[in-house]
């Protein structure tokens, strides 16, 4: 029998060209503003709902997920199936090394 694997937490850390040199992440950017955000309910609607709000100032946002390659990428490849999205895959092997879909790059 398989085992359904649930993400319980997602953290968001961000920057942008006003930010990207400050290391304190509780600071707020006057462009990005909150750096940090952390979800708990509907993690992977909750983040993909985050990364495409609206930002002006943004042509493509690229999110760095630290297990993106083993695990990580599943859980929005599976979402962005169900939004009938048509993400392009970069694999190597089974791995997806990187996904790109709207103005969102996933990576490792």
């Amino acid at each position: 029998m398989a085992t359904l694997h649930v993400p319980n937490l997602v953290c968001v850390q961000q920057f942008c060209s006003f930010c990207e040199d400050v290391e304190d992440a509780r600071r707020k950017c006057v462009q990005c503003r909150e750096r940090k955000h952390s979800y708990w309910d509907d993690l992977v609607g909750s983040i993909l709902s985050y990364l495409c709000e609206p930002r002006p100032w943004v042509k493509v946002i690229v999110a760095i997920a630290h297990n993106a390659k083993s695990f990580d990428l599943q859980f929005i490849l599976n979402r962005a199936v169900l939004l009938k999205w048509q993400p392009e895959l970069i694999m190597k092997g089974m791995n997806i090394m990187c996904m790109k879909m709207e103005h969102l790059v996933f990576s490792r």
